[in-house]
Parts: structure tokens; C-alpha cells; sequence
């Protein structure tokens, strides 16, 4: 396995971590224990050495003549407490050094670089000395005969049992287990961060249907998750860039092969100025030109409302208005066409119909639309537009015209761009009802075609 850089730094981070949290609370094992035990031995040495020095009196007082390390008596009673509580004990005479002592080695009580406590009581001197370890050190006086002695106890805890030292390696031990089980998951971790890199350099390389596959419900699984929904969105995008290039190059081939011809036709009938008939045809096929030129500049311009509405879409701005009025207002604009087919229009709108939305995208919808349903309307025939506005949900009306029912699947294709039914003769490009919807989508809505009895409609519901 290759090490990255993200599975070093979680790796790191952990074991920094563990390691800080290990000493913390080490320390604090140690303070609290360290202290309750002081605390402990303060509120109880001084009673427990006054009875030790009572015994030990006893024994010394029992045979006052003889020399102290001739005193078998107090020789095992020091020798007992000392082996119990793992103490030095010796008593020393202030002129003549040592006089008994329970251990062979020397007697050493260094002080220097130690935080010292010292406490007094009924002529006892008890001494703290705090460093890595807490000491315990007891002067206790005794008498033998006219002399005064000392009686010494010392508790070094370094050759002892110490809890802290097993809670230190219990620490360890579960710090060392964890550690064991941070590998594999921070493992994971890259494995799926550089699995979701790899996916976005082969989708950078051209592989558009490159999709990550990164399971669970977890940050990375998100970021996942949005990779593919951006793939996918971009994938989409260039697919549809990449359709409508092709079919403008189809649709643009014909008008301009047109051109060809009629310039080709153009040139040759100049040779034969001199005739009427010529010239009749001269002006014919610049008429053809026209109208050429004119449907290849209707179709740049729709070309350019559909790149507009792809990759510059701007906010909506909305507004509260009448719909019923919005639509009588629309309308007029349409008064010649309708008369060069003799075309009737029968609105059927409630009165009020209120709608909130961005009046230019509700009129480029209306516009094209009312040019579709013109355009395949027969003479005579009218246009039906109603609505019903629906409480909590919006407006919702049709559009419908008296054209031929189309089939199943012309209703599903009719959206598609440069989509012309079959036995469409009528002048366009294919791109209004593409455009329409687009500009439906926009609104938040929904459009759809269906067969009717009084003919196609086209049925739009918006928010």
C-alpha cells in the first residue's frame, strides 16, 4: 500500500493525541492519588508513630541495662514493623551515631532538589519530601536511661508495588490496542479519497461516464455522492452541446445549399438579361434567398435563447399579477396572424387568476406556444386557452390547437430539439417547444402534450 500524505497526517494526529491524553492523565492519576494519600497519612501519622514510640519505649524501658543491639525484644519488634509496612528503622544516639538498625546497606537521605514538608507534633518531626516519588521520613525521640535518642523511620515507595505504574501500562497497553485499530481505518479513509481521485482524473481525461462508487452516509460518501451529480450534470451538458451542434450543422446544410443553388441559378441567367422571363426569375430566386436568410437568423436566434437558458440562467424576478390580464394583453400582438388564417382564439380564464411569477419568462412560454398552435392550426380553426388556478399550488392552463392527434411516441419526442413530425411541412426550426420547456423549468413547473378531442394540447403548470 502506498503511504499518502492524508494517512500520515491521521496517523500522526492520532498518535499525538493519545500520547498528550496518556500524560494528562497520568499526571492526574498521580496528583489525585499523591494527594489523597497525603492527605491520609497527615490526618494519621502522628497518632500511629505516638504508638509506635510507646512500644518501642516499652521494649527499651523492659531491659534498661543492656545495650541496645543486645536487646533481642526490641531487635524482632523493629525487625516486624519493619518487614510489614517496608520501612528503614534505626535508632541513633546524637553523640555516638547508630545504635540499631534493621538493614545492612547505608543510611542516605539526600535533600537536595526535593520539595520538602515538614510537620511537628508532641516532639515528632515528620518530613514530605516530594519529587518523582513521595518519601516519608519520621524522627521520633526515645529514652535510655538520662540519654535521649532518636528513633528514625524512612519510607522510600521505590522498591514497592506502585498503582500508578500499573495504571501507566494499562494506559499503554489500551493506547497501543487503539493504535492497532486506527491503522485500518485511517486506511479507509485514503483508500476512499484516493479512490474518488482517480474517478475525477479519468472524468478529466474524457471518460465522461467515469462514476464513483463510495458507499455510507459520511462526509466523504457525500462528497462522493456529488461528484457523480456533477458528472452527471456536466456529462449532460456536453451531450447536449454536442447535439445541438450537430443538428444546427443539419439544419443550417439545407437553407445554405439553397443559397448555393439559387446564386448557382442566379449566375446563370444574368447571361440572359435581355429576356422578361429572366428577370421574373432573377427576382423569384432572390425572394427564395430571403426567405433563406430569414429562417437561418430565426434559428441563430433561438440557437442563442437555448444557450442563454443553458449555461447563463439568472435569477427569476417575480412578481404578483393578473394572469387573465396578462394574457388579453398578449394577444393583441397576435391580431394579424390570426386574421390571415382566420384563426378565433377562445380564452377561458376566471377572472381573478392570480399568479406569481417573472412576466418576460411567462411571456417567451406564451409566445411560443400561441406561434406553435398558429402555425399548425388549419384555417378556420381556433385556439382554446384556459385555466384553473389551483389553491396552493399555483396556475394551470392549456393551450390547445385543432392539429392531426400525433402518436405515442411524437408525444414524447415533441420536446426534443429540431423534433419535426412526421409530414411537417410547416416553416421552423424545431427548437420553440425545446426552448418552451426549458423556460417551464426554469419556473419550477412542468409542461406536457396530450391528445384531446378538441385536438393537441399543451398542458403547463406552474408553482
Amino acid at each position: 500500500m502506498i503511504t499518502g500524505r492524508l494517512y500520515l497526517k491521521i496517523l500522526l494526529s492520532f498518535f499525538g493525541i493519545l500520547s498528550i491524553t496518556l500524560a494528562l492523565s497520568l499526571a492526574l492519576f498521580i496528583a489525585i492519588e499523591g494527594r489523597t494519600f497525603r492527605d491520609y497519612l497527615d490526618k494519621n501519622a502522628f497518632p500511629k508513630l505516638q504508638i509506635f514510640q510507646e512500644m518501642i519505649q516499652k521494649k527499651i524501658d523492659a531491659h534498661p541495662f543492656l545495650a541496645l543491639e543486645q536487646n533481642s525484644d526490641l531487635k524482632k519488634q523493629l525487625d516486624t514493623f519493619s518487614t510489614l509496612f517496608g520501612i528503614k528503622i534505626w535508632i541513633s544516639d546524637p553523640a555516638r551515631g547508630i545504635q540499631i538498625k534493621t538493614f545492612t546497606d547505608s543510611v542516605k537521605i539526600s535533600q537536595k532538589g526535593f520539595h520538602r514538608r515538614i510537620y511537628h507534633q508532641n516532639g515528632i518531626t515528620l518530613y514530605h519530601f516530594i519529587r518523582k516519588r513521595t518519601k516519608y521520613y519520621a524522627i521520633i525521640p526515645v529514652k535510655v536511661g538520662d540519654n535521649e535518642l532518636r528513633l528514625h523511620l524512612y519510607y522510600d515507595p521505590r522498591y514497592q508495588n506502585q498503582s500508578e505504574g500499573l495504571f501507566f501500562l494499562g494506559i499503554l497497553t489500551v493506547g497501543g490496542v487503539v493504535a492497532l485499530l486506527i491503522i485500518p481505518l485511517a486506511g479507509r479513509i485514503t483508500r476512499r479519497v484516493n479512490r474518488l481521485n482517480r474517478s475525477a482524473l479519468e472524468f478529466a481525461n474524457g471518460n465522461l461516464s467515469c462514476r464513483t462508487n463510495i458507499s455510507g452516509h459520511d462526509e466523504i460518501a457525500k462528497l462522493g455522492h456529488s461528484f457523480n451529480f456533477m458528472a452527471d450534470k456536466i456529462e449532460k451538458l456536453i451531450q447536449g452541446s454536442k447535439d445541438l451542434t450537430a443538428n444546427v450543422s443539419h439544419e443550417l446544410r439545407s437553407p445554405l445549399t439553397r443559397i448555393q443553388v439559387a446564386k448557382e441559378l442566379i449566375l446563370d441567367k444574368i447571361d440572359k438579361l435581355d429576356k422578361k422571363k429572366a428577370r421574373v426569375d432573377i427576382h423569384r430566386y432572390i425572394q427564395n434567398m430571403e426567405s433563406d436568410i430569414q429562417s437561418l437568423d430565426t434559428l441563430i436566434d433561438q440557437v442563442l435563447k437555448l444557450s442563454k437558458i443553458d449555461y447563463q440562467e439568472s435569477d427569476l424576478s417575480l412578481e404578483s399579477f393578473d394572469f387573465k390580464v396578462f394574457l388579453t394583453k398578449e394577444l393583441k400582438q397576435y391580431h394579424c396572424l390570426l386574421q390571415q388564417k382566420n384563426i378565433k382564439i377562445e380564452p377561458d380564464i376566471p377572472t381573478p387568476a392570480w399568479v406569481s411569477q417573472d412576466k418576460s419568462v411567462l411571456k417567451s412560454i406564451l409566445s411560443n406556444l400561441l406561434d406553435n398552435a398558429i402555425k399548425y392550426t388549419s384555417k378556420n380553426g381556433k385556439i382554446l386557452i384556459r385555466s384553473l388556478p389551483v389553491p396552493e399550488k399555483g396556475l394551470i392552463f392549456t393551450v390547445t390547437n385543432t392539429c392531426p392527434p400525433l402518436d405515442n411516441k411524437e408525444l414524447k419526442m415533441i420536446f426534443t430539439p429540431f423534433y419535426r413530425t412526421r409530414g411537417n411541412c410547416a416553416p421552423g426550426s424545431g427548437l420553440g417547444l425545446t426552448i418552451t420547456k426549458k423556460q417551464v423549468k426554469r419556473c419550477k413547473g412542468q409542461i406536457s402534450a396530450d391528445n384531446t378531442e378538441e385536438g393537441l394540447a399543451f398542458k403547463i403548470s406552474l408553482p
